[in-house]
């Protein structure tokens, strides 16, 4: 059995990476070319508020680009015996399997990026993510916070 610590903090790094760029992407100080750090947004809120903002954002586009995610992972961690066709495989499967099941606390108190690791990742894929805006990000947070729309049957007694 292969310890994965170094895959999930890679996708810890890349999560925690994407989430700031997103926050960029979204203040309105960086898209009016604001000079006072007052009036970015993105300097407001620490981490956490962060990854609550982004979490269903990021974690969409990285599933969908898992493939490419364990394509970086393997450059930079190579280990021909261990991440061969059926290795990679692994990595997806696992990797997808820890996104869907994260939460912005999850991944703000995971242990799985270490300093060592992080001086390992010194370069993140690119990952394209279509900009959120405030209209889209109310629409998928009102989706995540409905309950479901399904009647329960009432029997009788």
């Amino acid at each position: 059995m292969t310890d994965h610590s170094n895959w999930l903090g890679y996708l810890v790094s890349v999560f925690i990476n994407q989430t700031f760029i997103q926050s960029k992407e979204y203040c309105p100080g960086c898209h009016d070319q604001k000079i006072s750090p007052l009036l970015h947004t993105h300097h407001h809120s620490g981490l956490l508020e962060k990854l609550y903002m982004f979490h269903p954002l990021v974690k969409e586009a990285m599933l969908s680009k898992m493939t490419e995610l364990v394509s970086d992972f393997v450059i930079k961690f190579p280990n021909p015996e261990i991440y061969d066709e059926a290795g990679q495989k692994v990595l997806r499967t696992f990797g997808k399997d820890y996104l869907i099941q994260s939460n912005p606390t999850f991944i703000y108190y995971s242990r799985y990026l270490t300093p060592e690791l992080d001086e390992h990742l010194n370069a993140f894929p690119t990952l394209h993510i279509k900009p959120i805006n405030r209209k889209r990000a109310a629409t998928k947070m009102s989706k995540k916070k409905q309950p479901s729309k399904k009647r329960v049957k009432k029997q009788n007694i």
